[in-house]
This record gives C-alpha cells, structure tokens and sequence, in this order.
C-alpha cells in the first residue's frame, strides 16, 4: 500500500480545516467571506432571484454566528490567560504560632 495515496480527510485541492488555524485568520477568513456573499445577495436582491437572496442571507447568518463564537472563545482565553495578582496570605494560610511569642523581658 503506499501511504501517498491515503487521503487526508479533506477534498485534494482544499485547504485544511479551519479548526487548525489561529482564531484571528479563521475571523479575517469569515470576514472575507462575509463579504463576498453579501454582495452576492445584493446582486440576487437586484436580478429579484428570491430563493437565491434567502439561501445567502442563511449563509449570512451562520457565518455572522461563527465569528461572534470566534470572538468570545478568544476573549475567554485572554482572560484566562491573563497574569493573576497574587493576594496576601491570610491568617489561616499562616502557621499556627505566627504572632503568639511573649516579650518576657519588658
């Protein structure tokens, strides 16, 4: 068997998914894409092609849907990823006979 001939997973010709990219080129990506069917739609508005301007404006929203995901799953990692600042250590985090020694002396 030769292993060059083992298919990927994906179509020949087709890049790879895009779960395997960085957040901000899948948005960049989706934007685009965005914007290529938006104008598709407004051209099928403009030819009066109903069932057409319908099928894109679903697309539309899925890709709107996608990118807002996209945003939300960054934002969170940032925030979880973000240095915390370290707090004093309270009294039960400190040993027991911390602050109990008696000036015999005074």
């Amino acid at each position: 068997m030769n292993i060059s001939s083992v298919s990927p997973g994906y179509p020949s010709g087709s890049s790879k998914p895009q779960q395997s990219a960085d957040p901000d080129s899948q948005i960049q990506s989706l934007e685009q894409k965005l914007q290529t069917l938006q104008e598709e739609r407004q051209k099928a508005v403009q030819n009066k092609d109903e069932d057409k301007r319908k099928k894109l404006e679903k697309q539309i929203r899925e890709i709107k849907e996608q990118i807002q995901r996209l945003k939300q799953q960054e934002k969170k990692k940032e925030q979880e990823t973000e240095p915390k600042i370290s707090e004093p250590p309270r009294a039960a985090d400190r040993p027991s006979d911390a602050g109990n020694a008696i000036d015999t002396y005074a």
